[in-house]
């Protein structure tokens, strides 16, 4: 057998290959759906927190601003209360009064070079007063 069909014939090492060929892309997919899923747990995070708010309200419709922001603050399990953004409003439709609650949150990626800036998550209610 001549060393060119010996060479062609060989298939040591293939494999190798063929996993650095698939890594890559499996290791970026696999990081993608751990940071999908810290961003979804982080906004389920802001809903519960919100939430807490809207009962607030539904119980003592005169409850003040600030026992709202340190109720959604206490009642959010995220990494960084103090990273919240809440804004409170009030808004009227068809005759009905409604107070508004609206929570945005800066969310870090953990992986390095997915994003710069990150991205913001947001949430928001709005609670019928009558």
């Amino acid at each position: 057998m001549s060393l060119r069909n010996r060479f062609r014939n060989d298939d040591v090492g293939a494999t190798a290959v063929e996993f650095a060929i698939i890594c890559f892309p499996l290791l970026l997919v696999s990081l993608g759906v751990v940071e999908f899923g810290r961003a979804l747990n982080v906004r389920n995070d802001l809903a519960f927190a919100a939430d807490f708010a809207v009962r607030s309200v539904l119980n003592d419709a005169t409850v003040p601003n600030p026992d709202l922001d340190s109720t959604i603050r206490t009642s959010f399990t995220g990494n960084r209360p103090d990273l919240l953004q809440i804004d409170f409003g009030t808004a009227a439709e068809a005759g009905v009064s409604f107070r508004t609650v609206a929570i945005t949150y800066p969310f870090e990626f953990v992986v390095p070079g997915v994003s710069a800036n990150g991205m913001t998550l947001s949430v928001s209610r709005r609670i019928p007063l009558n």
